[in-house]
């Protein structure tokens, strides 16, 4: 932990601008298809023995260096190595974790990436479905399991077409390595967590799942159909102080989800109201310009009997049935002038008009329907094992869900291009190393998150952040920001000290348990 501030002698010197600036400049140059040559440049006003090690210069900080510790990292067991200093991190920094959000993401990649097929355990960068609307990219995936304060306790590196549910079932079976599964109330995840492999694994290993449940499934439609004709609603209000966070409404139903138990917790959400309201008022109005545009086809047709329009009106009512709108249509009797075939004046017996049968329609929309399916549409159904309804209520099962954000928020931390560019290294195995190296630095980040925030939650005063205002739930960033302005020089002795104009920001090095010492300067 200590390590993360060990100081430079640039004006920019926290270890987090720094690995952020290392690694925005490795992935711009690579990106940029140069040669790493210039990472030497970046290192020459960086304290590198103090940084790293005694006799480490700029000028041995160079692309062989990378290339080869990548390539070190590639031939150990990466997802071993990262699970023990998790693992090691939470012993720690953390208590076990109460839950684990799990979620994956995809990462872009430049360059073809040939990989040898006769290789079982080459990282296969292919394309898949993109999270980053880059099809045309060939990624891989990142799958990551945090605890309930957003620290990392799972992390791989994916195939870039790995299969979510797939990866679920391989965490739930190895979560016992990683966590204390004894004092784990649950494994949470998106609605790919729901398979009849993850249930099995999770009965298997003793692990309960809370996720949401699809609306391909029946399930969730009966949950939602029970729950809208009981209308016995547990109001919960908000889960944010914000003036326009959503209020939600619960009510609980057992279930039974391949072949086992569960419990069913239908949720109703003013936001996801207001959403279905918008979308389906959109998509009526969209239905009535193509309802009248048909009616409009309809009407212009003749029939030489009334039993060719009574069929033309069931024809046409089976190809326009919309749910929303009561449609009636009655064939009418009416004249219609008749045309010549041949010019000049018609004889004495001519006849100008015909009788003919036309198609009215009428349509109207059938308010009945459309509420219930605006109500149906603002409900959405969670599922968990956790079947006693009195230990865990409605309530405590959405705020578990709900703070599936946990893991979502981290995903940026990897991701963001100030952080991390467009990837780009010749070999399948450097990326994966990368990506776990990528990871190391996401569960330091998360650390520094979180030891921060445990000090603050009993201390006095809050923290003050860059820019004056003041919290008591920093994020990492904001706490490193505070490290930006850190300047370190060495003197004629070679003594490292910082200059008296410098703030040193000691009541967050105090929060940290960290001081000074760790820029290689004697604490006073």
């Amino acid at each position: 932990m200590s390590a993360l501030f060990r100081g430079t002698s640039c004006s920019k010197c926290s270890t987090e601008y720094y690995g952020e600036r290392v690694m925005a400049l490795i992935m711009n140059v690579l990106t940029e298809g140069e040669p790493l040559y210039r990472l030497p440049e970046f290192f020459e006003a960086t304290d590198t023995e103090n940084l790293f090690h005694d006799g480490i210069e700029p000028d041995n900080l160079n692309d062989d260096a990378l290339g080869r510790g990548l390539d070190q990292l590639a031939e150990t067991g990466l997802r071993t190595v990262l699970g023990t200093v998790m693992w090691e991190a939470a012993s720690r920094e953390t208590h076990s974790p109460r839950v684990v959000h799990s979620d994956t993401t995809t990462v872009s990649v430049q360059g073809d990436y040939e990989t040898d097929d006769e290789s079982d355990q080459a990282l296969n960068i292919t394309y898949g479905h993109s999270k980053d609307n880059r099809g045309d990219l060939k990624q891989y995936t990142v799958g990551l399991g945090v605890d309930q304060h957003g620290v990392p306790v799972v992390g791989d590196i994916l195939d870039g077409n790995a299969s979510d549910k797939t990866w679920n079932v391989d965490v739930i079976e190895n979560l016992s390595r990683w966590v204390n599964t004894d004092e784990l109330a649950a494994y949470v995840g998106d609605c790919k967590v729901v398979s009849k492999e993850t249930f099995e694994a999770a009965d298997e290993f003793d692990i309960e799942l809370i996720s949401r449940l699809a609306r391909t499934y029946n399930l969730t439609n009966d949950m939602i159909e029970t729950a809208l004709d009981e209308d016995n609603w547990t109001d919960l209000g908000a889960f944010s102080e914000d003036d326009d966070a959503a209020t939600y409404q619960t009510q609980s139903f057992p279930g039974t989800l391949y072949e086992q138990d569960v419990q069913c917790v239908v949720v109703r959400s003013s936001s996801l109201k207001e959403q279905a309201e918008n979308r389906i008022e959109q998509d009526l109005e969209s239905t009535e310009e193509d309802l009248s545009d048909a009616v409009d086809q309809l009407a212009d047709r003749s029939f030489a009997c009334e039993e060719d329009a009574v069929e033309a009106a069931a024809e046409w009512l089976a190809d326009h049935d919309e749910d929303c709108f009561e449609i009636e249509t009655d064939v009418v009797e009416t004249e219609e002038k008749k045309s010549r075939d041949s010019p000049g004046r018609p004889p004495k017996d001519w006849d100008p008009y015909k009788t003919v049968y036309k198609v009215a329609v009428t349509v109207q929309r059938d308010e009945q329907v459309i509420k219930t399916r605006k109500e149906h549409k603002s409900c959405f159904v969670l599922v968990t094992t956790l079947t006693d309804t009195e230990e865990w209520t409605g309530e405590e099962i959405l705020e578990l869900y709900k703070d599936q954000q946990t893991v979502e928020r981290r995903f940026p931390v990897l991701k963001d291009p100030k952080r991390v560019g467009p990837v780009f290294l010749n070999r399948p195995d450097r990326v994966e190393a990368l990506g776990y190296v990528l990871i190391l630095a996401l569960l330091i980040y998360s650390l520094i998150e979180q030891r921060a925030r445990r000090a603050l939650a009993t201390a006095e005063e809050p923290m003050k952040l860059a820019g004056g205002p003041k919290t008591r739930r920093p994020t990492g960033r904001r706490v490193l920001e505070r490290f930006e302005n850190m300047v370190v020089i060495v003197d004629d002795d070679g003594q490292r000290i910082i200059p008296a104009n410098v703030d040193v920001p000691e009541r967050v090095l105090e929060l940290l348990d960290l001081s000074v010492e760790v820029y290689g300067v004697e604490d006073e």
